[in-house]
């Protein structure tokens, strides 16, 4: 009599006489699925599109974006670009004054260094609760804070010798912490706004980023000839904070703020292997883009009689092709089987266009393949520019998709605390990479030093190469265990 009673409930569900529990069972039955949808397969996809709203299944384009989405994304891009421009602006003056008002070489080092120590660290405060302080307001207070010390950097004209050195370093953590405020905040919205191409849009999203690289130095150089130490700190800052009123007006009530926060264990996270595997392979990629800052300009220009115009342009070289090709690797990357192909071939050829600079003493003494020539650099800045992207772009998936895996519910406090731990492990890159390459450089020269930094490359490649393996022979394994299970039931 039971069996019976089963086989009416079912034909009951089947017929279409209580469609809408069948419905809301279909739905439970996968909660996971519809957060971004490029993670799932074809016949997951096939029930998603039964069972939700075809606004979920909206691609990236402006004509199906909504009001909301377009406003969150202008807002965030522009808010890129300001905030790498107030990280660059101070490179083409900045050494000369500290010097002349006394200050040392190394001093001037960790003047540079303290901005990516402190957003290291603001990074894991601001990804871990911010859903708990509220994403709007972390996000218009970094811009407001950054905004500020940009403005009171300008006053240090006024300062000498360790009063100088003394609010150089308090001015310059504080607008640290507003710049990770603001670009954890503004990451964790676009995400979430976007939660089917997560890639594709912060491909998009690198433009922007490129182009506050490229033109923050230019900016502040002309500024500063213009009307000197403060002009290029009162433009940006001003700049920051007009951006901070229209994000008032601009910026929606986020769901973190309508919902209330959840708390994400931070440590709990980042015990994921995938999401050790990706915060490392951020490391050394940022560390790859900021090694030649402080030594390529003066060995192009002992050996090959660069003048500054010229390493400028080189450096904007760089800048344009990773910005050119970013929205096609965060399109491939949106593709979950392209990921670690992407991430081991990019490594791979990033390694290679290290060993371009200078060029390595392995490839022009020792195998005399190439000639120590300028147009050998150049084509390894266009080969890391290149290979930046594919390793960069699946990052962030990489992450979500690992918190997903161990069983994580893909909410906003998760995309904030990806947010962070990613700016954290990029800052923590932009630090170690200019500090080793100087001290290599002064011990054995350029070249070598290219050729160390791409065996550390490489090196990290065969891990990712390792890492992949094993984690698909676990899977594999633990697939086949749970098939035998199921028929011994």
């Amino acid at each position: 009599m039971e069996v019976k009673k089963d086989d009416s409930e079912t034909s009951r569900l089947l017929d279409g006489q209580n469609g809408s529990r069948h419905v809301q069972l279909e739905t439970e039955s996968v909660p996971d699925v519809i957060t971004y949808g490029s993670v799932i397969d074809e016949h997951t996809e096939q029930v998603v599109s039964d069972t939700v709203s075809p606004k979920k299944e909206e691609g990236f384009s402006c004509g199906k974006a909504s009001k909301r989405q377009i406003l969150s994304f202008i807002c965030v891009a522009f808010l890129n670009f300001a905030g790498m421009s107030c990280q660059a602006i101070i490179a083409p003056f900045f050494p000369n004054e500290a010097l002349r008002r006394g200050a040392s070489q190394t001093t001037v080092g960790f003047v540079f260094g303290c901005f990516s120590g402190v957003q290291f660290l603001g990074g894991l405060v601001f990804g871990k609760f911010i859903t708990t302080v509220g994403s709007r307001f972390v996000l218009i207070s970094g811009v407001f804070v950054a905004g500020s010390c940009s403005l009171l950097f300008g006053f240090l004209e006024y300062m000498e010798g360790a009063t100088f050195i003394a609010f150089c370093f308090a001015i310059r953590t504080m607008e640290a912490l507003g710049v990770s405020a603001q670009i954890t905040a503004a990451t964790a919205i676009l995400t979430h706004e976007f939660p089917n191409n997560v890639a594709k849009v912060m491909g998009i999203l690198e433009i922007f980023t490129g182009l506050g690289m490229m033109t923050g130095p230019p900016i502040g150089g002309v500024l500063y000839n213009l009307g000197g130490f403060k002009l290029p700190f009162f433009t940006v800052g001003g700049m920051m904070l007009c951006c901070c009123a229209f994000l008032t007006v601009l910026v929606p009530t986020q769901v973190d703020e309508q919902e209330g926060g959840k708390d994400v264990s931070l440590l709990s996270f980042l015990k994921i292997p995938t999401v050790i595997m990706a915060c490392g392979v951020t490391v050394v990629v940022y560390c790859t883009i900021q090694y030649l800052n402080p030594v390529f300009q003066p060995y192009v220009a002992k050996e090959f009689n660069v003048s500054p115009p010229q390493v400028g342009l080189y450096f904007l070289l760089l800048a344009s092709v990773y910005a050119v090709c970013a929205p096609l690797w965060g399109w491939l990357a949106d593709k979950k089987k392209c990921v670690r192909i992407m991430l081991i071939l990019g490594l791979l050829v990033l390694s290679a266009g290290a060993l371009l600079f200078g060029p390595s003493p392995l490839l022009t003494d020792y195998l005399t393949l190439l000639p120590k020539t300028l147009w050998i650099n150049i084509v390894g800045i266009v080969v890391i520019s290149l290979s930046v992207g594919s390793v960069l772009a699946p990052l962030f998936n990489v992450m979500l998709w690992a918190a997903s895996d161990a069983g994580m519910e893909i909410d906003f406090a998760v995309y904030g605390l990806v947010s962070g731990i990613f700016g954290a492990f990029m800052s923590m890159g932009n630090f170690i990479g200019p500090t080793v390459s100087s001290a290599l450089v002064e011990k054995f020269g350029l070249p070598w030093a290219s050729t160390a930094f791409s065996g550390f490359i490489a090196f990290s490649m065969l891990l990712v190469l390792t890492f992949t393996i094993c984690e698909n022979m676990y899977k594999s394994c633990h697939a086949g265990q749970s098939t035998v299970e199921e028929v011994q039931t």
